[in-house]
């Protein structure tokens, strides 16, 4: 089974793409971290989340005195990255998890640490590949990100590389 690690993107443009309950339905053992769980979602984000926090779908890993150790290591060498993508790190880490995220410093930081890392465009795939959500939905939401995120700059010809690649998945 794959082990993923959330960082608080991923989770905020799944939330606001209204692909909860398809993202939590994907063959996969989800976790994030307290520091992201509770510092960088909205209280109604969190509500959304609770029923698989609940039910032990999302993992809500708690920081030992040593994974802060660990936290505080990586922000004396990458200053960039904040206590919240260090703590996510650090988990996919110690998990030997993939790291889901859209955050550029923290995906090129990881692969310099040799942690498995992917964005959007992978959770897509996924789900359009286990059935969660079908082509049509794929192609709408993807669509749809680009105005929900528009900081989030998925090239132009990734996303049409992405959708034909679906297309001719289904075939």
């Amino acid at each position: 089974m794959i082990v993923v690690v959330n960082d608080a993107n991923i989770l905020i443009d799944i939330i606001k793409l209204k692909l909860v309950d398809a993202f939590f339905s994907l063959n996969w053992e989800f976790h994030s971290t307290n520091l992201i769980i509770e510092n960088e979602l909205y209280d109604e984000q969190v509500e959304l989340l609770q029923p698989y926090i609940d039910s032990g779908r999302l993992m809500v890993d708690e920081l030992s005195a040593d994974e802060m150790f660990q936290i505080i290591e990586i922000q004396e060498e990458k200053p960039q990255l904040s206590d919240k993508d260090c703590s996510a790190l650090v988990f996919a880490k110690n998990l030997n998890a993939s790291l889901l995220t859209s955050d550029n410093a923290l995906r090129k930081f990881a692969r310099q640490k040799h942690i498995e890392v992917h964005g959007h465009l992978w959770v897509f795939d996924a789900l359009i590949e286990q059935g969660c959500i079908t082509i049509k939905t794929g192609i709408e939401k993807l669509q749809e990100l680009d105005q929900i995120n528009p900081k989030l700059k998925i090239p132009r010809e990734e996303t049409e590389k992405r959708i034909q690649h679906w297309i001719t998945y289904s075939k």
